[in-house]
C-alpha cells in the first residue's frame, strides 16, 4: 500500500469484545441442551463446538440404541472418541473423559419412532430439565422414496 490507500478493516471501528456478537454465547452458559441427530455430522460438530466454545450445563444426547448401556457404548465411541473432538481431548488432557461424561448424557431414542422413542421417564426429565432443543437427525437413504 502506498501512503495515500488507506486499509479499510484498519479504517473500522473497534468493537468492544463485550459486545460482539448477538448473545448466544451468554444465552447458552449453563443452559441444558437436547440434541438429535448427534453422532451425524452435523450434530457432531455442533456438539463439538458447544462444548469448545460455550458454557453450556449440560448436552442430551438422543442416541438410537437397545438400552442405557449400548447408548452410552454409542455416545463414547461415535462421539467422545471421535477425530473432530481431538481439540477437546488435548486441551483437557487427563481431565477430558471426566470433562465429557459430566457434560454428554446419553438419552435412548429414535428418532422415527412416537415421542422420539423415549421412555416416558427420559421424556419427563427432558421435558422439565432442557431450555434448548437442536434438531440435527436427518434421513441418510439418499435415495429413499
Amino acid at each position: 500500500m502506498n501512503a495515500t490507500t488507506t486499509n479499510v478493516v484498519e479504517s473500522w471501528p473497534k468493537i468492544d469484545d463485550s459486545a460482539a456478537g448477538i448473545g448466544i454465547l451468554d444465552f447458552l452458559q449453563g443452559k441444558k441442551i437436547f440434541i438429535t441427530g448427534a453422532t451425524g455430522f452435523l450434530g457432531k460438530a455442533v456438539v463439538e463446538k458447544l462444548l469448545r466454545s460455550t458454557g453450556v450445563g449440560k448436552i442430551y444426547v438422543l442416541i438410537k440404541a437397545e438400552d442405557k448401556a449400548n447408548a452410552f457404548d454409542r455416545l463414547k465411541s461415535e462421539i467422545i472418541n471421535s477425530e473432530l473432538l481431538k481439540c477437546l481431548q488435548e486441551e483437557h488432557g487427563a481431565s477430558y473423559e471426566a470433562f465429557v461424561k459430566e457434560k454428554l448424557i446419553p438419552v435412548v431414542g429414535n428418532v422415527c419412532e412416537p415421542e422420539l422413542g423415549m421412555d416416558f421417564d427420559s421424556a419427563n426429565a427432558i421435558m422439565k430439565e432442557v431450555d434448548v432443543i437442536i434438531q440435527s437427525a436427518a434421513n441418510t437413504i439418499f435415495d429413499d422414496r
